[in-house]
């Protein structure tokens, strides 16, 4: 855990863990809420809060690829394909780590919110879900790293997602007032259930549960096929 942690870049430093852990949740829970604002004409703070639980599934969702892609640079991932590609060690740390970091993020601007008297039964209500979200975020994260596993971009389908995620979590607007089209597309991630709950206190969270379990079977699906084509061509594609 103590060598994950170290190799995180976001942890190097105050400077940026300042940036990752409160700088930048900050402002994206800030645009949101003008956004809302605009049409609401006061503050929401169902959307803050929401905002800030999502933020820490999206850092794990990033974290869990950043510590593959490293791996991935210094060809360890290469050893572990061939001699442990099951490793409870090795996967059971990056995803310890992940889901940490993430958590950690929640908490503390948790705590923040609350110091400018955010609503206690909001911040109980997103504690509740911060474990789930951050899971979600990176069981997405393990897919998407695994599926660009030998791309010569490593990142280029977390990019996607991740830009997604605000879309289809719902956490500026709830799902259920999307165009079906959207709505569709926002029950393929484990998040819009996850979010609603934090903003209304009625989201169905097994729904989410479901779909992350979804997402791990495509994630081992994927990652098998990559094990079969490295360990048949054991050099990357780049």
């Amino acid at each position: 855990m103590k060598v994950q942690f170290s190799s995180l870049s976001y942890l190097q430093n105050w400077k940026t863990r300042f940036v990752y852990f409160l700088l930048i949740p900050f402002i994206e829970t800030s645009l949101l809420i003008l956004v809302n604002a605009q049409y609401t004409n006061r503050l929401q703070w169902p959307v803050a809060i929401a905002s800030m639980v999502l933020s820490g599934g999206t850092l794990s969702m990033s974290t869990i690829a950043q510590l593959f892609v490293m791996d991935r640079n210094l060809k360890i991932d290469q050893e572990m394909a061939v001699n442990r590609p099951f490793s409870f060690n090795y996967w059971g740390t990056k995803i310890a780590t992940s889901i940490s970091v993430g958590l950690t993020l929640i908490i503390i601007n948790l705590v923040i919110l609350s110091i400018f008297q955010a609503p206690l039964f909001l911040i109980i209500r997103a504690l509740t879900m911060a474990p789930i979200i951050v899971l979600s975020g990176t069981v997405v994260g393990f897919l998407s790293v695994i599926a660009a596993w030998r791309n010569g971009n490593p990142y280029f389908y977390l990019n996607i997602l991740a830009s997604l995620t605000s879309i289809v979590s719902g956490v500026l607007i709830l799902v259920d007032r999307y165009p079906f089209w959207l709505k569709a597309l926002s029950y393929l991630f484990p998040f819009s259930q996850t979010i609603k709950f934090v903003i209304t206190g009625t989201g169905k969270v097994y729904i989410d549960l479901a779909i992350d379990l979804i997402w791990i079977l495509l994630g081992l699906s994927c990652y098998v096929t990559q094990l079969q084509k490295i360990l048949k061509h054991p050099t990357h594609l780049w």
